[in-house]
């Protein structure tokens, strides 16, 4: 009220109340960190997939290694669905296990639906397809040859039990060298 007894009134507002802006930002950061945590989740099956291809990398230069270090023969074997054994041949009765890992939680020996050949073309016929069997041996040269010695191509495939992420690691047996692929938009892209 004035002094001459009329109401004063002030016009409405033409901006944001700091309630409806703290409203609006609080909408806004629930949204983002919901992208955020798919993104990260995401992220992390990746990682776990090539976690579990650097493995079975890791394995094959390891026995590699081994045989051309110490000239001899060390088998490299996919026992079960994800397990990997690197067994050195001591003498013609005598082995040592040199190594027993398993893949990382959650992922296994297997081929995801619908996934064709590797570019090198050395099997897709099981997880685990080393010219039909499931290990072979690398000799004193670095060589990765089958039971009878003969030079020994394969494909190994991984991938997540609950999401299907996938990745191959492909072996030449002439040189002994190991490549890894991802599985993306329907083909295999080199790691």
């Amino acid at each position: 009220m004035t002094a001459a007894g009329k109401e004063i009134r002030t016009p409405p507002s033409k901006g944001f109340s700091l309630l409806e802006v703290l409203l609006v930002v609080g909408i806004i950061m629930v949204l983002v960190s919901s992208v955020a945590m798919l993104q990260f989740r995401t992220a992390e099956e990746l990682l776990g997939a090539d976690a579990a291809a650097a493995e079975v990398v890791g394995q094959m230069r390891y026995a590699r290694r081994v045989s051309i270090d110490q000239r001899r023969t060390v088998q490299l074997l996919f026992v079960g669905n994800n397990q990997i054994q690197v067994v050195r041949q001591d003498d013609a009765t005598n082995t040592t296990v040199m190594a027993d890992v398993t893949l990382p939680t959650g992922y296994t020996f297997a081929i995801p639906t619908g996934a064709g050949e590797t570019p090198e073309g050395f099997g897709n016929a099981a997880a685990v397809d080393l010219g039909g069997g499931t290990g072979g041996s690398f000799l004193s040269d670095g060589t990765f040859v089958d039971a009878n010695n003969a030079i020994l191509n394969g494909t190994i495939f991984t991938m997540a039990t609950q999401t299907g992420t996938s990745r191959a690691v492909t072996l030449t047996g002439a040189t002994g060298r190991a490549k890894r692929y991802s599985w993306a938009n329907g083909q295999w892209n080199l790691q």
